[in-house]
Order: structure tokens, then C-alpha cells, then sequence
């Protein structure tokens, strides 16, 4: 997937105060448009010569949340989750679009082959919202366990009005298991990945009104089967009859269900805008990281590989995991690294810094 800069300059190009201010128009003449000073305050970010979306979508939401009571706040929430289906469609496209690239470049990480063969199971953290780790494993024949159980579901893909011709599978892990963190992992001494994605995914949703998310289940184990069921889903699953504008659905791809009622299938890396006081992803991206917290504890050396560092939850809950014991270990591996981050300077000594690729640094491994 881009590095965070190549997203960046992505959405700037195209997302100016000008463009900007032609959406909040055509938003206008369809009844649900933002006050000027507020649209004003975003193209001001956009500017911003340290312009980051991983660091605007923080601020984003914390403006919302903070206010919540102000008249502005509806505003600041719908175009927080607007922000971030830009984002999630950003991401998505290359996905999707940049296959033979990404394909080409799977046999580079075979060091992944011993890891996953010298640690049953191999934990894996991810920030990211990719599917690329389950690629590298498709390819690589390894097995990867997200945490879903094998309670699979259908979702129907119509032509039109009452015709299937197609049906997508998904796995679903119900919110009583969630909150009780009785996820499937793959137990200890079990080769394979266990995969934890910390703050959502393009293959996970959350179903409807439910708290229960689905992970998209691909028809096989192979690059083109996992890439072909996210763009089942972003694209053959969308029904555009289901909402009277287009524009009004934020985060969300609606479509009929078997039994021929309206469903939406929501996003997971934010919150939907259709409701102004939707805690669930919040909620559900907290659980995830007590899982975290929990399994981190099982080992003794983390590597983060071409991670920012830059989310505080997850450096305090690392920080915290290193004070536990002198003998746990940190390696941060990113080409320009240069120093430890601010918020895990009280344990730097147990912290290496290597300056490598994640394909150069797997290579020691193959």
C-alpha cells in the first residue's frame, strides 16, 4: 500500500479549499451543505504545509466530539465521516486498481516463511486497513486467522430487483464474543499468522444497526480471490435505489439482503455520518486494542516495520508492555527512521532503531 506522503499528496491534489467549496455547493442544493466557517476551518488544514490525513482525521474527530453541544457539531461529524470514506475509497482504489503491482512484489517478502514457521502462531499488529498481509499469506500457503469464527453468511449481488445473480460470504464475530475477547485466534503452538487490525479494515464491516462485524471470506485462498471480494463488495453489492441521493450515504454500502430487506453493510475505519452519536466504532476499535494489550503480553520482542509510531493509544499501551519488563524489546524498522518517538523516550533504551525497508529487513530471514 502508498507510503502515508504518496496518500497525502493523493487527497490534497484533488481535495483544494476551491474543490472544496464546489462540494459543500452541490451538498447545498441538496439540502444537507456546512456553514462556511466550518468548511473555512477544514480548507485552512488542507493548506497546512505538515498536511497529514492520519493527523487530520484525529483532529477531525476530536472537534466533534468536543463539540458535540455547539451548532456546529453535526457538521464537523458528517464531514469527519466523509473525510473518511474519502480516505477508505482512496485506499481502496489502489487496492484494487494497482494489482499487478502489488502481486509482483509478494515473492520479496519470503522471509515471512521462516518467522511464520519458527513462531506458532506468528502474531501480527496491523495499523493498516489493507488486505496485503492475507495476500502474503494466500501466497506463501500459510494459514491466517483474523479472529473471525467459521460462522459464515451470505450476501446476495443482484443485476436488479430480485435477481441474484451472485453471492458474497463473510464471516461474523458477534459483539457478546467481542466484548468478552473470546476471538479464534489460532492457540499457541499452531503454525500460522494471527492477524489483529487495530483500527479497522477495508474487508471488515459492521452489519446494519448490529454490533457484529463481518470479514469478507474470499471464494479462495489466492491474491485475485481476496482482491476480487473487495470490489464484490464495494461494487456489486451497492444498491444506489436504496437511498434517495447518492450523497446522503456516508460510510455505508446499502444493498437487499436474502430476504429481500434493506440492509447497509458500514465501514469500519470510522464512524458513520447517519448517525450522530454512533459510539460503535470507537467501541469497537477500544476492544481490539485491549486485545492488544492482552496478547502483547505473550511476547518478548515486538518489531514495528514501516510503522509512524505516531498513534499515542498504541505507544502507550507498547510503553507500558516495555516498563513490564527490561527484558522485552522494541524494534522500529523504517527506511528514514532517525530517533524514538517522543512518547517512548522513558524506555529508548530498550528500543533499536534500524533503517531498512521491510523487504531488505525480511530478507535476513529467507
Amino acid at each position: 500500500m502508498p507510503l502515508r506522503e504518496e496518500l497525502n499528496a493523493e487527497i490534497v491534489a484533488w481535495l483544494t479549499p476551491t474543490s472544496l467549496q464546489k462540494i459543500n455547493s452541490a451538498w447545498r442544493s441538496r439540502g444537507f451543505g456546512h456553514p462556511d466557517e466550518v468548511i473555512d476551518d477544514l480548507s485552512r488544514r488542507l493548506e497546512s504545509s505538515d498536511f497529514d490525513y492520519e493527523a487530520l482525521l484525529g483532529q477531525w474527530e476530536t472537534q466533534y466530539i468536543e463539540g458535540a453541544g455547539d451548532a456546529r457539531g453535526p457538521s464537523y461529524h458528517s464531514l469527519y465521516a466523509w473525510l473518511a470514506q474519502v480516505v477508505s475509497l482512496a485506499l481502496y482504489r489502489r487496492q484494487v486498481s494497482h494489482r499487478s503491482v502489488f502481486q509482483d512484489g509478494l515473492p520479496y517478502f519470503a522471509g515471512l516463511v521462516p518467522l511464520a514457521r519458527e513462531n506458532a502462531p506468528f502474531w501480527v499488529f496491523s495499523l493498516n486497513h489493507d488486505v496485503l498481509v492475507e495476500c502474503l499469506a494466500a501466497h506463501f500457503g500459510i494459514p491466517v486467522n483474523c479472529g473471525f469464527p467459521a460462522r459464515t453468511i451470505s450476501l446476495p449481488c443482484r443485476r436488479g430487483p430480485g435477481t441474484i445473480v451472485a453471492t458474497l460470504r463473510a464471516d461474523v464475530l458477534c459483539e457478546e464474543e467481542l466484548a468478552d475477547a473470546a476471538l479464534p485466534f489460532f492457540p499457541p503452538g499452531t503454525p500460522g499468522i494471527n492477524l489483529l487490525k487495530l483500527r479497522g479494515a477495508l474487508d471488515v464491516f459492521a452489519l446494519g444497526d448490529s454490533q457484529n462485524l463481518l470479514k469478507l471470506k474470499p471464494d479462495a485462498q489466492n491474491f485475485d480471490a481476496i482482491i476480487d471480494a473487495l470490489q464484490i463488495a464495494n461494487e456489486g453489492l451497492l444498491d444506489a435505489g436504496l437511498s434517495p441521493d447518492p450523497l446522503s450515504v456516508t460510510n455505508q454500502i446499502p444493498f437487499i439482503d436474502q430476504n429481500s430487506e434493506r440492509q447497509v453493510l458500514r465501514r469500519t475505519l470510522l464512524a458513520s455520518a447517519t448517525r450522530l452519536t454512533d459510539p460503535y466504532p470507537q467501541l469497537m476499535q477500544r476492544r481490539f486494542l485491549e486485545y492488544f494489550r492482552a496478547n502483547l503480553g505473550q511476547v518478548d520482542l515486538l518489531v514495528a516495520i514501516g510503522c509512524s509510531m505516531s498513534d499515542a493509544e498504541v505507544n502507550e499501551i507498547i510503553q507500558e508492555w516495555l516498563e513490564s519488563s527490561t527484558f522485552r524489546r522494541l524494534e522500529i524498522v523504517a527506511p528514514r527512521i532517525q530517533q524514538v518517538p517522543a512518547d517512548l523516550e522513558p524506555v529508548a533504551s530498550q528500543i533499536t532503531l534500524t533503517p531498512a525497508s521491510a523487504t531488505t529487513y525480511l530478507e535476513q530471514f529467507g
